[in-house]
């Protein structure tokens, strides 16, 4: 890599520095100041500033990401191949398979009334999940009176369950993500 190649990537290094530094410590305090992520990311408030000069403009930045790595992780989880129940796993454990610090940020941000326009994003994102969801009723793996955009907010619901889960210890990423989908799959009993 040349000096030249180095230089230009530096921003781009720096960039995504702020960004793990923010998801860490904004996961676990939300209300932390600019000051403070920008001393995790080992940068000055300037720089942080440059690069994101709101507040609005870095959880921004943050809610992208998390678009970003959500359609990824259902793209690899294939839920066009196989039957329901199998993609619904796929999906289940490339969900728990992101970062949990990412996924708290989120979901603290849009309880909080900040993500205005992550419910659109992820509009389009969950097309392909809502889609998987009205197969799995069809095939019977689900119950024909739910709704798929119900069972998707359950869905959710129970990968927050599963990513606490993990972080207290009370189980691995393997057996939350066995958890949810056999939750899912079986509901409660009636």
């Amino acid at each position: 890599m040349t000096s030249d190649t180095r230089e230009s990537n530096t921003p781009s290094r720096t960039r995504a520095a702020i960004l793990d530094a923010a998801i860490t410590v904004l996961a676990q305090r939300s209300a932390a100041s600019l000051a403070e992520i920008a001393d995790a990311a080992g940068v000055g408030r300037s720089t942080l500033q440059r690069h994101f000069p709101e507040r609005s403009d870095l959880m921004a930045a943050i809610f992208q990401l998390a678009v970003q790595r959500v359609r990824a992780a259902l793209a690899g989880a294939a839920l066009t191949e196989g039957t329901a129940a199998q993609a619904l796993r796929r999906a289940v454990h490339a969900y728990l398979e992101l970062p949990p610090e990412l996924i708290r940020v989120c979901d603290e941000a849009e309880q909080r009334g900040e993500a205005d326009w992550l419910d659109a994003a992820f509009a389009e994102v969950e097309q392909p999940m809502l889609a998987l969801l009205t197969r799995a009723r069809a095939e019977g793996l689900l119950d024909p009176s739910l709704s798929p955009e119900w069972v998707y907010k359950a869905l959710w619901w129970n990968l927050l369950a599963g990513f606490e889960a993990v972080g207290e210890g009370l189980m691995d990423r393997e057996q939350a993500a066995e958890s949810v989908s056999r939750q899912l799959e079986r509901g409660l009993p009636g």
